[in-house]
C-alpha cells in the first residue's frame, strides 16, 4: 500500500532521474543560475502556456498526443516557477487524471503539510521542490559564495540564497531543512522572520515604492551569475576597486545596459595597508535582459586594459506573461 512517505520518496526519485537525463548537475554545477523549469518542460515536449486563471495557480491536461501545461499570470515569477514544476511533476510521474490546482495543493510537502492531499498531489509536490532545490544545487551555491551551515541559519543569507535559486523564501528555508543543511526547527524560524527585515538590511540608505521588491546583494562571488528577477528590483554591486592605483569601475556601463544608478559610493575596506582596495557599491534598478559587464581601469588607459572585468546575465523581467514563455516566443520571432 502506497503511503504518504512513499509518495514523497517517489516524486524525489522522479525529480533526481529528471536531473540527470537532461544533464543539469553538471550544468549548474558553477552554482551561477537557478534550474530553467519551464526550457525542463520544452525540452520534454510539452506545451506551456500563461494564462489569467481564477482561483488556480496552474493544471496539468494530460493527453498521448499532446499534453500540456498551464500556469497562471496573476503571480510572481517564483510562484510561477514552482507551480511549473508541480505541474512538470504529474506529467513526469505519469498521473492520468487532469490536475486542477489551487493554490493549497502547491507547495506545502515542504513545509511537512501532507494531510489532506491526495497522493498524486504529494507525489507532484515533493517532485517540484526536489527539482528546484536540489541539495547538490544548494551546496553548489554555498560553495560559490562560502556561505556554511551557520551562515545559511542567517536570514540575511537564507534570503539571498533564495534569489538566486529563484524561489521564494519560504520555500528556500524549508529546503535547507529538508536536506538537513538546517535543523526543522531553526528553519521554522527563518519562516518567521520578514525578508522586508534584510532587504532593509541590505539596502539601509534607499527607500523605494514598494518592499515588494526583491533586494540582490552582489559581490565578486557573483561574476558570470543570472540574475533572474524584477524590473523593480535593486542590485546592490559590491566590488573591490584599486583606486590607490587609479583603477576605478566604469559605471557608465550600467546606463548602456538601459538602467539607472540609484548610489554610487565607496567604502574602506578592512585591510590597514596603504593602497588597499576600497569597495565600490553601485545600486542598480531598471528593466533589462542581457549582459551588464563592468570593467575596472583607469580612465585614460584604453578600453584594452581593463584591470578586471564584472559580467552578470541580467533577466530583469518578472512574471510571464500571457502566452507562450517569452523565451519560446523569443525564439519564434
Amino acid at each position: 500500500m502506497t503511503t504518504r512517505r512513499d509518495a514523497i520518496l517517489r516524486g524525489v526519485e522522479r525529480a533526481a532521474a529528471l536531473h540527470q537525463k537532461l544533464g543539469l548537475r553538471e550544468q549548474l554545477k558553477a552554482g551561477d543560475r537557478p534550474v530553467d523549469v519551464l526550457r525542463a518542460i520544452q525540452d520534454l515536449g510539452l506545451l506551456i502556456l500563461f494564462r489569467p486563471l481564477d482561483g488556480l495557480l496552474g493544471a496539468y491536461l494530460p493527453s498521448a498526443v499532446s499534453p500540456g501545461v498551464i500556469v497562471t499570470t496573476n503571480r510572481p515569477l517564483h510562484v510561477q516557477r514552482f507551480t511549473a514544476a508541480h505541474e512538470l511533476g504529474h506529467h513526469v510521474l505519469q498521473h492520468r487524471a487532469v490536475s486542477l490546482d489551487r493554490p493549497e495543493d502547491v507547495g506545502f510537502v515542504a513545509r511537512g503539510d501532507v494531510g489532506g492531499h491526495d497522493f498524486q498531489e504529494v507525489e507532484a509536490d515533493a517532485f517540484a521542490s526536489e527539482f528546484l532545490l536540489p541539495k547538490w544545487l544548494i551546496v553548489a551555491l554555498a560553495r560559490r559564495h562560502q556561505w556554511g551551515a551557520a551562515e545559511l541559519a542567517k536570514p540575511d543569507i537564507a534570503y539571498q540564497l533564495s534569489l538566486r535559486l529563484a524561489t521564494s523564501y519560504a520555500a528556500t528555508c524549508w529546503a535547507l531543512a529538508e536536506n538537513g543543511i538546517i535543523e526543522r526547527e531553526r528553519a521554522r524560524r527563518l519562516v518567521d522572520v520578514p525578508p522586508k527585515d534584510a532587504k532593509q538590511r541590505a539596502l539601509p540608505d534607499v527607500i523605494p515604492e514598494s518592499w515588494h521588491l526583491d533586494v540582490w546583494t552582489l559581490t565578486e562571488q557573483d561574476r558570470g551569475t543570472r540574475v533572474l528577477g524584477n524590473p523593480d528590483d535593486r542590485l546592490v554591486l559590491a566590488l573591490h576597486e584599486h583606486i590607490a592605483n587609479g583603477y576605478t569601475w566604469d559605471s557608465a556601463a550600467v546606463e548602456h545596459a538601459g538602467l539607472t544608478v540609484e548610489r554610487d559610493d565607496r567604502k574602506d575596506g578592512a585591510d590597514e595597508y596603504v593602497g588597499a582596495p576600497v569597495t565600490r557599491r553601485l545600486v542598480v534598478r531598471g528593466p533589462g535582459s542581457g549582459t551588464l559587464r563592468l570593467e575596472e581601469r583607469r580612465l585614460w588607459d584604453p578600453p584594452q586594459s581593463a584591470l578586471n572585468t564584472y559580467e552578470l546575465a541580467l533577466e530583469l523581467l518578472g512574471a510571464e506573461s500571457e502566452g507562450l514563455p517569452r523565451a519560446a516566443r523569443a525564439l519564434a520571432a
